[in-house]
């Protein structure tokens, strides 16, 4: 059985781009063909060496149909660079100038609007932070008065019923009252005597 030949292998593996005319010309060139050699000197039983020579000639036609289209590309290049016309450099000069000025009168209308901003957020978080306090001021003058009340009443209510008792059992309250002067006193006097 005849082996492939390596320039019938090498055109079966080279895959072209479609869009490259070039490419299909090289392809279609007629072929020398190379005589075969005997099925016993051929390398075409080692596999790990018909791997390697078929990436080789990829990458060879590969490179080729590169190669073969660089003109094209630089053409498409030339299309896309637009070049800039020279003008005067006192011209230039002016107009960098002027877009100095422009750029830093938007950077001053930005600051302007920015510290505008930040002031009525300023005002804004005053005038709520002064009426959470005047709300926390009225409710504390509110629950303070409560309790003011609620002292004077229970302070009537007790001496509404010392003035009872004192009027019905004089003697409990005069012995009342001396046991609380005795135990005040014991008090001050530990006190002072912890202060010393």
């Amino acid at each position: 059985m005849a082996e492939v030949s390596r320039t019938d292998a090498a055109e079966r593996n080279l895959r072209q781009p479609t869009d490259a005319p070039n490419v299909r010309e090289f392809a279609r060139e007629p072929r020398h063909e190379s005589p075969e050699l005997p099925e016993s000197a051929s390398l075409a039983g080692n596999a790990a060496l018909n791997r390697s020579a078929e990436v080789v000639g990829r990458g060879v036609g590969t490179a080729v149909a590169g190669v073969r289209r660089l003109p094209q590309q630089f053409g498409k290049l030339r299309s896309r660079i637009h070049l800039v016309p020279r003008r005067d450099a006192a011209a230039a000069v002016s107009e960098i100038r002027d877009s100095a000025v422009e750029a830093a009168l938007d950077w001053r209308d930005a600051a302007e609007e920015t510290a505008a901003e930040l002031k009525a957020r300023a005002e804004t978080y005053t005038r709520e932070a002064a009426e959470r306090t005047n709300r926390t001021l009225e409710d504390l003058q509110r629950e303070a008065a409560w309790r003011v009340d609620g002292l004077r009443r229970g302070v009537r209510a007790w001496l509404a019923t010392a003035r009872q008792w004192r009027a019905e059992q004089p003697l409990r309250t005069i012995a009342g009252c001396a046991a609380i002067a005795f135990v005040a006193g014991i008090a001050l006097r530990v006190w002072r005597s912890g202060h010393e």
